[in-house]
């Protein structure tokens, strides 16, 4: 693939910057990413870790193979209004959740448009990303998202779903990372040591999740009254299992409230 993939971020947030971060690690240059911000500290941001910068949403398309929308899903109207006109024959891909595929073709009558569901983990190449529609799968868009990590093309309700179930899922992986960090501090560990090890060891089991059930690499470890075993026992004595799960499928249920209100 090319080096120079001319990608524009309309927007440069957590997410925005994450997948140009991510573009560049892969061997995209910078001089080939384009950004505009309304907000001149994003803009400041984009241009000191060396990307293009422009002043205006419209300007971007100047750039661009593929336009992306990374703005909060309050702002996508107002963001793709400033430069539909200028968008006529570009890929337009939209990050925002919340926000339907409809809605945006409705903006960019000429453009082709597509959504997309990232994670942070965009930003080490080791994200999840949902693209949709499937009717109008593109290798192209394919192999320029499989740079930032894993792709699946999916209908658009199955995108709605894995915006709870796969962008928000880092932070909540985190929490329960932190959990582990915070238990092995207090046992006495030092704290790099322990930071190394907890990732790399969630980092292995989700390869191993890849091809492993839950059971198989829960049975490879436990040993008749070892200490797995004990540690497990305590989670289901403390409800620790059953409460995470009543936690997520409470918040996906305020989730599927927010997403009714957007349609």
């Amino acid at each position: 693939m090319s080096k120079c993939i001319r990608i524009s971020f309309i927007g440069f947030g957590r997410m925005g910057k994450a997948m140009a971060i991510g573009f560049s690690k892969a061997g995209l240059e910078k001089s080939c990413i384009t950004v505009y911000d309304k907000l001149s500290s994003a803009r400041k941001d984009a241009e000191s870790n060396g990307f293009r910068v422009v002043e205006t949403a419209a300007e971007v398309c100047k750039y661009s193979e593929i336009v992306i929308v990374a703005v909060k899903p309050r702002d996508v109207e107002e963001a793709v209004k400033s430069f539909a006109n200028a968008a006529e024959g570009k890929i337009v891909v939209s990050i925002a959740a919340l926000v339907p595929l409809k809605k945006i073709e409705e903006l960019l009558p000429k453009s082709v448009v597509y959504r997309a569901m990232p994670n942070i983990a965009v930003e080490v190449n080791e994200g999840f990303i949902a693209l949709s529609p499937q009717s109008r799968r593109s290798e192209y868009l394919e192999s320029v998202f499989r740079l930032l990590g894993e792709i699946e093309w999916v209908d658009e309700e199955t995108l709605n779903m894995l915006t709870f179930y796969s962008a928000s899922t880092p932070a909540i992986v985190a929490e329960i990372f932190d959990a582990f960090l915070l238990s092995a501090l207090k046992a006495g560990l030092q704290y790099n040591i322990a930071k190394k090890a907890l990732s790399t060891v969630f980092k292995g089991v989700g390869a191993l999740l890849e091809t492993k059930s839950v059971s198989e690499v829960r049975d490879a470890v436990i040993t008749p009254k070892g200490v797995t075993i004990k540690a497990i026992e305590k989670m289901y004595v403390y409800g620790a299992k059953q409460r995470l799960v009543k936690a997520l499928n409470d918040a996906y249920s305020e989730y599927e409230q927010m997403l009714s209100q957007g349609k």
